[in-house]
């Protein structure tokens, strides 16, 4: 088969787009992780300073977010109820620190799930120690660039 020049220059040129759309499609892939990542981070944070503002900050604030903690009887649905459970769980705790180590994070458009296995340590209002070892799952939703969680559930590792 012979190929016109001008057919060879077009078969490489669009040999060239598809090659640069899947790098650039991987670099906004990419991109997307380390900010999943960085928003699993600011929420391990948030707990651990026990600041319900910056809780807030990394929350979609919508009725259909889900938080199970460790003791949850029930599903907690919706922001209002979210942010009062982390109220709560504040009010338990003088001092509380998490922290997820190797977090698995996949992609699908515009949603993301975190999951990992999360270190607790901490101590009570009444002084007791506190330590456990989760499986945990976080869920966040892209909206104007921000990755802004809309699941968490954690349950402890049993012993």
């Amino acid at each position: 088969m012979i190929w016109s020049s001008s057919l060879r220059q077009l078969v490489i040129a669009s040999g060239l787009i598809f090659i640069l759309g899947t790098i650039n499609l991987h670099a906004e892939q990419k991109s997307d992780i380390e900010a999943v990542a960085a928003a699993n981070l600011a929420f391990d944070t948030a707990i651990s300073s026990r600041d319900i503002n910056a809780i807030e900050r990394v929350w979609a604030a919508e009725p259909y977010v889900i938080a199970v903690h460790p003791a949850s009887k029930v599903l907690i649905v919706g922001w209002d109820a979210v942010r009062k459970s982390w109220e709560g769980t504040f009010d338990r705790f003088a001092e509380i620190s998490v922290s997820m180590k190797e977090p698995q994070i996949h992609l699908a458009q515009s949603v993301a799930w975190v999951v990992g296995i999360e270190s607790v340590q901490g101590k009570s209002k009444n002084g007791d120690a506190v330590s456990f070892t989760a499986f945990t799952t976080n869920m966040y939703e892209k909206r104007d660039g921000r990755w802004l969680m809309v699941l968490h559930t954690t349950s402890r590792v049993p012993q």
